[in-house]
């Protein structure tokens, strides 16, 4: 007889597995587009695991992804100090956008994230001096993607990373005009820890310096496929949170056009919707202006 044949357990996959960490299970707080929205399920499990004392992003845009990460760091309520760089003003691959970016991500954070986490509206470089050396467990690294761009970030905070530092680079995956991580990424993982997430647009996780958490070294060492395994379930994870997003927003779209179908104005314009269908039926297929005005109208 038959018996059924059971996975072989594997320590490392089970070391890494998000549901040994609830954080990644939260329902994300901070709503907003973006490619980041993938890797949101890693950020807070890598805030649970590495716990950094001091956190810093460069290029926080609409705050998804930083948001995420002080979401996990309020919830495993250690102390620690999180900081968010951008001029809030856009550049050329990302688009300029106006002041109500940085309002609205204001008016999400700041009841939430001031005790410890804030906001700087500057320059990379010009935040540079803010910071000491060697305080940086965490540098998440999502500014201007040019070759160009994103080495003068690595090598100008790269001073400020402590001696147990993890970097986080986004778009490792792009390679159209314009975006030179992937081969930054190329040239400084030859002889460094290092993993990278394939799905949205790329994520790399770099490692600096030595005694990682036991997770990190096992992230670090996995064979290909485990690796494969490990992006896995990270991705399902996302997606079902991009379900469950898109789901809210369907159902604010069916509550905004309940109201529109209930309202005054929409009942007493009925005879006339009628009348253009009853219309538009009778002149059949000839495209006359006349027709073509009706369905300006």
């Amino acid at each position: 007889m038959n018996q059924l044949q059971h996975p072989v357990y594997n320590r490392t996959l089970d070391l890494l597995n998000p549901l040994r960490h609830p954080v990644c299970l939260a329902e994300i707080e901070r709503s907003a587009i973006s490619a980041w929205q993938g890797h949101v399920p890693f950020a807070m499990w890598l805030i649970s695991v590495l716990r950094p004392k001091v956190m810093v992003e460069l290029g926080a845009h609409n705050g998804l992804s930083y948001c995420a990460m002080c979401q996990a760091k309020k919830a495993l309520n250690y102390a620690g100090r999180f900081h968010a760089i951008d001029t809030w003003q856009g550049d050329t691959q990302a688009g300029f956008y106006s002041e109500g970016v940085l309002e609205n991500l204001r008016q999400h954070h700041d009841p939430r994230y001031a005790d410890f986490s804030r906001l700087m509206q500057s320059t990379f470089d010009d935040a540079l001096p803010q910071f000491a050396d060697g305080s940086v467990d965490l540098l998440h690294i999502d500014g201007l993607h040019t070759y160009e761009a994103v080495r003068h970030d690595w090598e100008t905070w790269r001073p400020k990373l402590s001696d147990r530092a993890i970097v986080l680079f986004h778009d490792t995956a792009v390679r159209k005009t314009g975006f030179g991580v992937w081969n930054l990424w190329a040239e400084i993982t030859t002889d460094r820890p290092h993993f990278e997430f394939m799905h949205s647009a790329g994520l790399g996780v770099l490692g600096i310096g030595q005694g990682f958490p036991p997770e990190l070294e096992c992230l670090f060492r996995l064979t290909a496929a485990e690796a494969d395994q490990v992006r896995l379930q990270f991705e399902s994870l996302a997606r079902a949170f991009e379900m469950r997003d898109e789901c809210q927003r369907l159902r604010n779209i069916d509550a905004v056009l309940n109201g529109v179908y209930q309202s005054l104005s929409w009942k007493i314009t009925a005879p006339l919707r009628q009348a253009k269908f009853w219309l538009k039926k009778c002149l059949g297929p000839d495209r006359s202006a006349a027709d073509r005005r009706l369905d300006a109208a």
